[in-house]
């Protein structure tokens, strides 16, 4: 028995040296999985099952799109990756309408579009253009937002709908976060008259927002039906990271001490979003990666390393998920990458300089 032990030491020894264990080897190793098993060269998109041919819709591309920008701030050979990926994803793009904007497949026009999906893309779109400079990505951004914010009107008050072309009836807190966030994010590269009015348009978005649809413990309900006025009372982690990080920017910009005990509060209450078994958000990760974001961004803004390492106990879980069995899906892998390299960025110079910088609000003369 102990010359069998002795025998396979080194391999074991081999084995354990071999495994990736740092936040880097784990979103390296991710990712070139990624570009063997759902990329195409050819068109620059990613199929949507592994192996696959037919795209990814446009929100499991935004959210691949996400990872690829992580990638690229670590790793430049990902740059090209990021713009064949932007000019495949104009297949996606309508412009046979009066305000163009992202359909959730390639489009022949006329489809019912997402406001939501539309919302990330906005918020991708910026994050490129910091780390680049290149101007279509912040040109792209602009476009999309305006579509997103089209999607406004007063029933009930106000509010962004879910769906163009309001299917279900709903306006939702995963398009109203996003937007308002949007807003705050696009402000910040604009000249000033410009960055007011957006600004102001995000601030209009939360109000409605909280006053619609936040919960007494700080979470936000999923969505209200505006011709019943029935409110899906579900909360959902995606449902809280956006409002939180809208909070975050408006007290970075303010300074108004509200905003940050609001985003406080959300943190506080994001517990209850856990899975006590797993240590890690109860919801799917193409929802969960989204809070994840919001935990780093409060860490970051308080320091509190509890948040922290709450982000890196999720990414753990959803690793090992992952190399127990690896989904067949893009978009439940982008999102693994995806929080992979937000967890890369707090550990490398560039990665912390990027979001140091990203963080800081625009001033308004």
């Amino acid at each position: 028995m102990r010359l069998v032990a002795l025998l396979l030491f080194p391999a074991l020894l081999l084995s354990a040296v071999a495994a990736p264990t740092s936040h880097l080897e784990q979103a390296t190793e991710v990712m070139a999985s990624i570009q063997k098993n759902f990329y195409d060269r050819k068109s620059g998109l990613y199929a949507s099952k592994s192996g696959g041919k037919d795209p990814e819709l446009i929100w499991g591309s935004g959210v691949m799109f996400s990872a690829v920008v992580g990638a690229a701030r670590n790793d430049k050979q990902y740059r090209p990756v990021m713009r064949k990926f932007f000019d495949g994803l104009e297949g996606y793009w309508d412009l046979k309408v009066k305000i163009p904007g992202y359909e959730p497949g390639r489009t022949q026009g006329g489809n019912d579009k997402y406001y939501d999906d539309n919302a990330w893309m906005v918020l991708t779109f910026l994050e490129a253009y910091e780390l680049t400079g290149e101007s279509r990505y912040l040109k792209r951004a602009e476009e999309t937002l305006k579509f997103v914010t089209s999607g406004w009107d007063e029933e009930l008050g106000g509010g962004i709908w879910w769906h163009e072309a309001h299917k279900g009836d709903g306006k939702n807190t995963c398009v109203n976060g996003p937007a308002a966030l949007g807003c705050f994010r696009l402000a910040r590269f604009e000249k000033d008259a410009e960055a007011a009015k957006w600004n102001a348009f995000g601030e209009k978005i939360m109000v409605w927002t909280v006053k619609t649809l936040q919960a007494p413990n700080g979470l936000f309900a999923d969505s209200i039906n505006v011709k019943t006025k029935e409110i899906n009372h579900a909360q959902l982690t995606y449902n809280a990271g956006l409002p939180l990080r809208a909070f975050l920017s408006l007290y970075a910009r303010t300074g108004e001490r509200f905003y940050m005990d609001e985003a406080l509060r959300m943190g506080k209450a994001a517990n209850s979003l856990i899975d006590g078994s797993t240590s890690a958000y109860r919801d799917p990760i193409k929802w969960a990666h989204l809070m994840v974001e919001a935990d780093l961004e409060l860490y970051r803004a308080t320091g509190d390393k509890s948040y922290h390492e709450r982000a890196i106990k999720n990414a753990e879980y959803h690793y090992e998920t992952w190399k127990k069995s690896p989904a067949p899906d893009l978009i439940t892998q982008a999102s693994l990458a995806r929080e992979l390299w937000l967890l890369v960025d707090h550990e490398t110079p560039v990665g912390i300089e990027f979001w140091k910088k990203s963080d800081k609000p625009k001033a308004i003369k």
